[in-house]
């Protein structure tokens, strides 16, 4: 008992028609894209120019100029973080900024951008 088409081959190819379909698949030929790709920026923010890529400029160029020290740098940075939880509770807006500082000095990934960003080592954080 045989069973067709076993060893032969398979089927032999479908060659696209005039028209662009293929003849025993169906499948169609589609018109050209309507939105061509496009890579989104990195930071959206710094590539709009939003404000807090401004302000964020401004804060490194003060250091960098010599009117803050990292600590400074680090406390703008913080508040610019911060900014929309005015409505919290003093101590705990106090304890936020607290943990955000910590963590810009002692988090290895955020501890080297800051060092790329400003040319410095983070301060230790205090007690």
């Amino acid at each position: 008992m045989g069973i067709d088409r076993i060893g032969k081959g398979g089927a032999p190819p479908t060659t696209p028609d005039a028209s662009g379909a293929t003849g025993a698949t169906g499948a169609e030929k589609k018109g050209a894209v309507d939105k061509p790709f496009e890579v989104a920026p990195r930071d959206p923010v710094a590539k709009a120019g939003g404000p807090e890529a401004t302000e964020t400029s401004a804060n490194l160029a003060k250091l960098r100029a010599g009117e803050i020290d990292v600590k400074g740098y680090i406390d703008l940075e913080v508040d610019a973080a911060t900014r929309g939880l005015e409505g919290l509770p003093p101590a705990d807006l106090a304890e936020i900024k607290k943990v955000l500082r910590d963590q810009m000095a002692t988090d290895p990934g955020l501890s080297d951008l800051l060092r790329q960003a400003t040319g410095q080592k983070p301060p230790v954080p205090e007690d």
